[in-house]
This record gives structure tokens, C-alpha cells and sequence, in this order.
């Protein structure tokens, strides 16, 4: 008798007390239990108002519609149904979720217990959710479209200014070389202006082309056995006059070794790196070119001394239009390097120690396996 009591007493504290909609209903769908919750979604004074009342005389029609169609299924099926429908109050429309189980005694259904939660405050919030999403989604789309239109742009006129920087080159070279006629000493100055100007100008040119050739295209690299010293001689002996214009030392030690790789591109990722520490570095400092080759890899380094690079830079230094704080070229240039390393099955990357900064790439030195690389 006292357990039957005990017994009574927690399920009426459950049903009391339990924030999750409670309720019982016969086969005619007629409510024989409810809880405090029910009452209160339904804003009545007291359950007295449900007891006994069909469901017809207690829920909106339209709620009734959907919950006499999973009832009929759950006697039909007698097996426990959940899902979710739309309760209208005098408020406002709320979002619950039912789960209906079927009292079973002697192999026969008796009734109908529901538990159902109120779940509005998580569907409006989903419902939000989605929304910022697709908000998101249509900003990255025009975002895409955008840079899309942008790099067309700029494949279209650099393909356009090629062919009118490359006549301008040959007529300041026939100049310089007095095919017109011999020149003063002030016109000479003048033309060597003028050369290395449209050179950069060519070299800019070039570089967006081809970085536009990695992004949407298939570039094939045409691999050859190389040596390595031979190709950072070449290198060196081009930037040797830029390094003496700012009193840079250049500290040079290489392995001897040959490396597969396509000559044209490689050369131009070091003479991108070794251009760029020239033009960082501080008057009348150290370049430290170091080449290693360890276990069938070759291991480029590249340090120098400047102005600590800021962390905002740092940390998207190899991306698009990524220039230093000199703000010259369009900064493309690491860019593309990490293009062509990675084509060739390689790594590049950056590490910095106060002032010293330290570009690093890494190549298989016998790769034949990457030749197409899609971007």
C-alpha cells in the first residue's frame, strides 16, 4: 500500500512539475489525463476545462486534421509515431514535436499517451540560421563571380599590353645599341632608364599571364636534368648588380648535384626569392643563400635581414595580390612560386626570427611523376 502510494506521489510530481507536454487520451480521443504544461499552452484556468473533452472541442481545426491522421496510423500500426506539426494559439503559431505511444493491455490498444515539446524557440532559431547561410552563400558567390571577372580582366589586358611592350623593348635595345646612330653620354643614362623600366614592365606581365595560365589551365612543365650550382650561378650573376646597389654581401654555399625540373620556372622562383631579399633588406647587410640536398630532396634557403614582417602579411604571404609594406609589383610573385614548387611536387614556406627572415623551398630532386598539374 505504501509503494502504491509512493508510486502515485512521483508520477503526480511528474506530471506537475515536467516541462514537456503530457497527455492521455482513450480511443475516441477523448482526454483522460493532462499535465500543468498542456494547461498552460492552452491558457485555461484548469485541466476540469480538458477532462473528459474530445479533442475535437480543445484543439484548433487544423491541428486536429494533422493529429487524428498519426493517430489513426499508430492504432492502425501500433507501433509509436513521432513528428511535428504547427499549434495555433491566440498568440502565436508555435512548433511542437509529439512523440504518440500506444497503451497496449491484453494484446489491445486502450489509449494514446503523448508527449509532445515545444520547440519554437529551436526551429526560429534554425530557421535564422538557415537564413545567414544562404546570405553567406550569395555573399561568396558574388564574391567569387567578382574575382572571377577580375582575373579575366587582368589576363585580357596583359595579353593585349604584351605584344606593344615587347616592340618597345626591341626598339630601346636597337637604340642602345646605336643601330640609330650613336648617342651621348646623357642619352645613353636616359635609355638605360627606359630599358629596365619596360624589362620590370614585361617581367609584371609575364608573371600575371602565367599566374592566370596555373589558375585556369593546365601547364606542362618540361623537365630536364640540371645542375644546381650552375643554375644559382646564372641566378646570382643576375641579381649581383642590385645586391652591390644597396652594399648587400651575398653568402653562397651549394651542394654539388643535378635536380629534374623544368629550368625556365625554377629560375624564376629563385630569382623571385633572391629579388625580393634584396629589396627587404636592410643597406649593407648579409644574404644567405644556402643549398642542400639531404635523402633526394634539394633544399633551397634563402635569409635575409629587414624590417620584421607584420603578422597580417605573414600569415598570407603566399597568397593573391600579397604585397609588402613598399607596396611595389602586384604581388603575385610568391604567389606563383608556391604554384611552380608545388607543381613539382615540392614545399615552400616562411619562418622569421626577430629581423631575420628565412624563405625555404624543398624539391624531390628526381621527380618525373608531375608533369600536368590542373589548377
Amino acid at each position: 500500500m505504501l509503494l502504491t502510494e509512493c508510486k502515485d506521489s512521483l508520477t503526480n510530481s511528474i506530471m506537475e512539475n515536467c516541462q514537456d507536454i503530457i497527455t492521455v487520451k482513450d480511443l475516441n480521443y477523448n482526454y483522460t489525463v493532462c499535465n500543468r504544461a498542456f494547461i498552460k499552452l492552452l491558457n485555461l484556468p484548469h485541466e476540469s476545462e480538458v477532462l473528459g473533452k474530445n479533442i475535437k472541442d480543445i484543439l484548433p481545426a487544423e491541428t486536429i486534421t494533422i493529429i487524428e491522421k498519426y493517430y489513426d496510423d499508430l492504432i492502425k500500426n501500433r507501433d509509436t509515431i513521432n513528428y511535428t506539426f504547427i499549434f495555433q494559439t491566440n498568440y502565436e503559431d508555435k512548433v511542437i514535436s509529439q512523440l504518440a505511444i500506444p497503451f497496449v493491455e491484453d494484446g489491445e490498444i486502450t489509449g494514446i499517451l503523448s508527449i509532445s515539446k515545444d520547440i519554437t524557440t529551436e526551429e526560429n532559431l534554425k530557421q535564422k540560421l538557415l537564413e545567414m547561410v544562404c546570405k553567406l552563400n550569395d555573399t561568396l558567390d558574388l564574391k567569387k563571380r567578382l574575382e572571377d571577372q577580375k582575373e579575366l580582366f587582368m589576363a585580357t589586358l596583359t595579353h593585349d599590353l604584351k605584344n606593344p611592350v615587347q616592340a618597345q623593348l626591341m626598339s630601346l635595345k636597337m637604340l642602345k645599341n646605336g643601330t640609330l646612330g650613336a648617342l651621348t653620354s646623357e642619352q645613353d643614362d636616359i635609355l638605360d632608364i627606359l630599358l629596365e623600366s619596360s624589362e620590370y614592365m614585361q617581367e609584371m606581365l609575364f608573371t600575371i599571364l602565367q599566374t592566370y595560365k596555373f589558375d585556369n589551365g593546365v601547364i606542362k612543365l618540361k623537365k630536364q636534368k640540371i645542375s644546381i650550382n650552375k643554375l644559382m650561378r646564372d641566378c646570382l650573376n643576375e641579381i649581383y648588380a642590385f645586391a652591390v646597389s644597396k652594399s648587400i654581401k651575398i653568402l653562397y654555399k651549394c651542394d654539388s648535384g643535378e635536380i629534374f625540373a623544368d629550368l625556365s620556372q625554377l629560375r624564376r622562383v629563385i630569382s623571385n626569392l633572391m629579388n625580393n631579399a634584396i629589396k627587404y633588406s636592410y643597406r649593407n647587410s648579409e644574404l644567405k643563400i644556402n643549398i642542400s640536398i639531404k635523402d633526394g630532396i634539394a633544399i633551397f634557403m634563402f635569409e635575409n635581414e629587414s624590417d620584421p614582417i607584420p603578422k597580417d602579411i605573414k600569415e598570407h604571404m603566399f597568397d593573391k595580390y600579397v604585397t609588402g609594406k613598399q607596396k611595389t609589383g602586384i604581388g603575385l610573385g610568391l604567389y606563383f612560386s608556391k604554384k611552380v614548387i608545388e607543381a613539382h611536387g615540392g614545399t615552400i614556406y616562411l619562418s622569421t626570427d626577430g629581423n631575420f627572415n628565412k624563405f625555404v623551398f624543398k624539391l624531390p630532386i628526381n621527380n618525373s611523376l608531375v608533369n600536368n598539374i590542373k589548377w
